[in-house]
């Protein structure tokens, strides 16, 4: 059973990945990688904050596509009527990459996934590297 606070809660984690996308589409790698370092001191399991970044690159991916086939993004995201605001925030971060760009970024999350569970590679340093590379 969900109980209000964990429905709190994951709207919150969402609203922090936005503005952590926005500061990385901006080049401001310092306050993305104090957004990240905030939610790990709020005791965010680093899998947890993957997944959600994943999940957001993977919408914003998926809305590249639809603007350049000119498709209608809240039909492509499978957006409810009350989340259709989101469809300006969703264009405002996909001018901020190209699409190749959020393809890589997506394999990156899925190899260092796979790679974090069988302990090739340390999650936190991991998802930094990524972020770094591809936002700078």
């Amino acid at each position: 059973m969900l109980f209000r606070s964990d429905c709190l809660a994951i709207k919150q984690m969402e609203s922090v990945i936005f503005e952590l996308t926005d500061n990385l589409g901006n080049k401001k790698i310092d306050k993305a990688m104090e957004v990240l370092e905030n939610l790990i001191y709020q005791k965010e399991p680093l899998q947890k904050i993957l997944i959600t970044l994943y999940n957001h690159f993977k919408k914003l991916f998926l809305c590249s596509i639809a603007l350049s086939l000119n498709k209608d993004i809240t039909k492509v995201l499978n957006l409810k009527p009350n989340q259709t605001f989101l469809v300006s925030k969703y264009k405002k971060q996909v001018s901020y990459f190209k699409q190749e760009d959020l393809r890589r970024i997506l394999k990156e999350f899925v190899e260092i996934d796979d790679k974090s569970k069988n302990g090739l590679v340390n999650l936190d340093v991991a998802l930094k590297s990524v972020l770094c590379t591809y936002c700078s």
